[in-house]
């Protein structure tokens, strides 16, 4: 088999980087209109899957949980990093957002019945996420399939199943939010099974939909004029710290598959450790909490010693951050254990628009090699 041959069948995206590409913005126009829906996909997610949480939850009620690996590929994978801090103060066991491939490739050796594996696919059929699932329930694991597609593999093979009620027609937006919400939702009616009081946790669920809601139609243009000054960008830098790396990986996903161009994605303390921006270079930095307020502080600072551009994205109300950034996006005051999901609706507003806003100009991908 040549190059060619192998290419074309391992090559799975239909679409192509060249500017006015139709099957691209075919999925850019999809893309929007999920987006634009994110909080209807999360509440609905969220009401049909009451029956089936219960039945996991009872399931684990009385089984000791040491670890959680949350396995998934692209943003299915980087979903675990926003709800993990929620899992390990809620339940106490261990929580690890595991790429499909390097679980079931490498690390399924310290897998054992005191681990619970989480799998994400849209479509259900990813391999390396059913792979990982079939090998860590070989030794013992409870496993759990999380998918939008009914009858699909990780849904009908292992003894947890939870449905998604979101759309993926377009690239990842909704269906990465609500399957976020439901892991939350998981979380909750295990701590509840258990006796825990989870109030607090349920009542951040109940209001998420709308927050979501209002966000997206708050920051629309702000983030259409914003793409629109940066159409010509061939690089854009996000950052976020604990469970923010998460909307920042979900914004660098966006430019990449839409737009599209280069954009990277690291832990805020990151920027620190190398000479991460450079004149010129759009910098996202994503600041919901006080746990990182500090540090986020000082990382506008460099970015304007660095002549970067610094878009932050703060709750109302903050004020250090908001006299020191090129931009401001403020947020609505939201629950610690949701405000991932939230600081991810922004970022996909811009991915769409820069997608627009560059085909305007007639750009495709940049080649910064020459």
């Amino acid at each position: 088999m040549s190059i060619e041959q192998r290419l074309q069948e391992i090559r799975r995206e239909s679409s192509s980087d060249a500017a006015g590409d139709p099957e691209r913005f075919r999925r850019v126009a999809l893309t929007r209109t999920e987006m634009m829906s994110q909080g209807e996909a999360i509440r609905a997610t969220l009401e049909a899957n009451t029956g089936p949480l219960a039945k996991i939850a009872a399931d684990l009620a009385g089984r000791r949980i040491r670890r959680v690996a949350m396995v998934g590929c692209g943003d299915s994978w980087i979903s675990g990093y926003g709800v993990r801090h929620v899992v390990e103060r809620t339940l106490g066991a261990v929580c690890e957002p595991c790429e499909a491939f390097d679980f079931a490739t490498y690390g399924l050796d310290v897998v054992d019945a005191e681990t619970v594996v989480i799998g994400l696919s849209s479509s259900g059929k990813t391999e390396p996420v059913i792979e990982g699932l079939k090998g860590a329930a070989a030794r013992g694991a409870y496993t759990i399939g999380l998918s939008n597609t009914l009858g699909s593999p990780l849904m009908e093979e292992f003894p947890g199943a939870l449905h998604i009620r979101a759309t993926r027609g377009g690239w990842p937006t909704q269906s990465s939010t609500a399957a976020m919400a439901l892991k939350l939702a998981l979380v909750a009616a295990i701590a509840e099974a258990r006796g825990q009081h989870t109030a607090s946790l349920q009542a951040a669920l109940d209001a998420l939909p709308g927050l979501v809601d209002a966000v997206a139609e708050a920051l629309y243009e702000p983030a259409r004029a914003l793409a629109a000054r940066l159409a010509r960008a061939d690089l854009v830098l996000l950052a976020g710290a604990g469970p923010h790396y998460a909307p920042a990986a979900f914004g660098a996903a966006k430019l990449k598959e839409l737009a599209p161009i280069h954009a990277y994605a690291f832990p805020l303390e990151e920027y620190h450790h190398y000479r991460t921006q450079k004149a010129g270079d759009p910098m996202f930095l994503i600041a919901p909490d006080m746990a990182s307020h500090p540090r986020a502080v000082e990382t506008a600072i460099m970015s304007r010693g660095s002549e970067g551009v610094c878009i932050a994205l703060v709750p109302e109300g903050e004020t250090e951050i908001a006299e020191i950034a090129d931009v401001v996006w403020r947020l609505p005051a939201v629950a610690w254990e949701t405000a991932p999901i939230l600081y991810s609706v922004p970022l996909h507003l811009f991915g769409y628009h820069a997608a627009v806003e560059r085909d305007a100009l007639g750009l495709g991908a940049p080649r910064l090699g020459g």
